[in-house]
């Protein structure tokens, strides 16, 4: 039993039909194909996840890692999974269903913390948690219709014309007619093949980071030319992480604590002698001195600031 979360330094869900979702379902159609005529598929590899397990902070509750690196991966086969489930559940084959529900959702709620948040193996940024749970819990593709109306013709069909459908309702959605129209078309023990070259086939490599690797420095390294992690979003996860989610709202925290220090002033560049960060880092950095009465080394204000 274990959560993956993305942290909140991540961005949200960018990944697409045309850029990604097109080429993944051909993979996977490859691999079920292969095992449809009894070739045994080479694993086909997605690249490597990085997370950082987290300690628990309150007593029972989900085990869980952020996601440093592979976000994008680890959603969209939950979308996927998704998917194939909503499927083969209209297609009434009972035999995968059942294997499906323990790779996108914990058991034994009663022992949570949170459960409407816990029982997801993935747990999205702020801004995609909304979608993401409205369609993961649907339990049909009759009842993921009801719950985004707007998102469908009268006669059923997903608009394509004149409307941004959520990124978890198109992926869904999406590999769930893919993989009808697929077991439709290849008779009783497609379904199996599917979902073997899912859970099988495709695979990652976990790098999990121990305790006192700084995940900051694993980031800019596996993301250098990508979105630029400053000390303080790795602050900012951190804290919010550590909240009793029990007793208090991560969301009502932000509003109202953390959300002035996104304010522009604070990122804006100020430089001391040879070193230029943003404001809300020399803040922090000032900050940890003044409690401390020690110095410091500002490369490691993240590590500094957890100590």
């Amino acid at each position: 039993m274990l959560q993956y979360k993305e942290p909140f330094y991540q961005r949200a869900y960018v990944w697409t039909l045309k850029k990604q979702w097109e080429l993944l379902w051909k993979d996977i159609q490859d691999k079920a194909e292969e095992r449809l005529t009894g070739i045994a598929p080479a694993p086909h590899f997605l690249g490597a996840i990085v997370v950082e397990p987290q300690e628990l902070v309150w007593m029972g509750g989900v085990p869980t890692a952020h996601i440093i690196d592979g976000q994008q991966r680890l959603t969209t086969l939950q979308y996927v999974l998704k998917g194939l489930r909503l499927a083969v559940r209209d297609l009434d084959i009972k035999n995968v269903d059942i294997h499906l529900g323990t790779v996108l959702e914990n058991p034994n709620p009663d022992t949570m913390a949170v459960p409407e948040v816990e029982v997801f193996k993935v747990w999205p940024t702020f801004i995609d948690q909304k979608p993401f749970t409205t369609t993961m819990t649907a339990k049909s593709l009759v009842e993921l219709k009801q719950r985004y109306p707007d998102h469908f013709t009268q006669a059923g069909n997903f608009r394509k014309i004149g409307i941004t459908h959520p990124a978890a309702l198109e992926a869904v959605w999406y590999f769930a007619e893919r993989v009808k129209a697929w077991i439709q078309s290849n008779g009783g023990k497609a379904a199996e093949a599917l979902a073997m070259a899912v859970l099988q086939d495709l695979k990652v490599v976990l790098i999990r980071l121990e305790k006192g690797d700084d995940a900051q420095v694993i980031f800019e390294t596996l993301n250098g030319r990508g979105a630029e992690l400053n000390a303080t979003d790795l602050i900012r996860n951190h804290l919010f992480m550590r909240v009793d989610a029990a007793s208090e709202s991560q969301e009502d925290l932000y509003n109202t604590k953390w959300k002035q220090f996104e304010a522009a002033r604070w990122k804006v560049g100020e430089r001391r002698g040879r070193i230029t960060k943003p404001r809300l880092e020399w803040l922090i950095y000032s900050t940890i001195r003044a409690e401390t009465g020690q110095e410091g080394d500002l490369s490691r204000l993240y590590v500094d600031f957890k100590d």
